[in-house]
């Protein structure tokens, strides 16, 4: 069974970087976490946090850029092994096998600054005095329900803003105001890793 920390910390990784995945010849879904070289000790935070569901510790992984092969990245990654643990998360944010944000969204942030904290550490960005979301992966109507779930249960102000074009669509993100980022700090001070301080401006534990 899952306790709360480890639940937490798939609830934000989901909203962010991390994946759920039911691999071929497994009856039971497996998390994966991958981010990049410079990003190895979250890395390495998260996997601490959860490796006693994790066989092979992190390792780095060469990545070839597909518009220029002379081009490589590097990350760290981790899987955890498949186990009946993850059936719930999955069935609650995938939908044939795509990841969706859920219905029940707003109870699952509820009490779950960790689950916060993560999201921005995987997905967040400052902007001048404000914070920025990347929830472009997402549909706008899911980015609504989003925003509304953040407004509603820590009292943000919280908006869905333009942000891009790719191939001819537009693209969106959420953005939380500068009133509300002062409440932010607040918030995750006891739950954002030093090395993402950065994210939040002005912020200091």
């Amino acid at each position: 069974m899952l306790i709360k920390e480890e639940k937490d910390i798939l609830i934000g990784s989901l909203l962010g970087d991390g994946c759920l995945r039911i691999m071929e010849r497994c009856k039971f879904p497996a998390f994966s976490v991958s981010h990049s070289e410079n990003q190895k000790d979250y890395v390495l935070w998260k996997y601490e946090k959860l490796k006693k569901w994790v066989k092979t510790p992190p390792w780095r992984e060469e990545r070839i850029y597909h518009k220029n092969r002379s081009r490589k990245t590097f990350s760290w990654r981790f899987q955890t092994l498949s186990n009946e643990v993850f059936s719930d998360l999955y069935n609650t944010f995938y939908k044939n096998g795509k990841k969706i944000i859920p219905e029940n969204i707003m109870e699952l942030l509820k009490n779950s600054p960790l689950a916060l904290a993560i999201w921005l550490m995987d997905d967040g960005n400052r902007n001048h005095q404000a914070v920025f979301l990347n929830t472009q992966s997402f549909s706008l109507d899911e980015q609504y329900k989003l925003a509304d779930s953040l407004n509603i249960v820590y009292g943000f102000n919280v908006t869905v803003n333009s942000h891009s074009r790719s191939k001819g669509k537009e693209l969106f993100r959420i953005r939380i105001n500068t009133e509300s980022t002062k409440k932010l700090k607040g918030i995750l001070k006891n739950y954002l890793l030093p090395s993402f301080y950065y994210k939040i401006p002005n912020f200091s534990p």
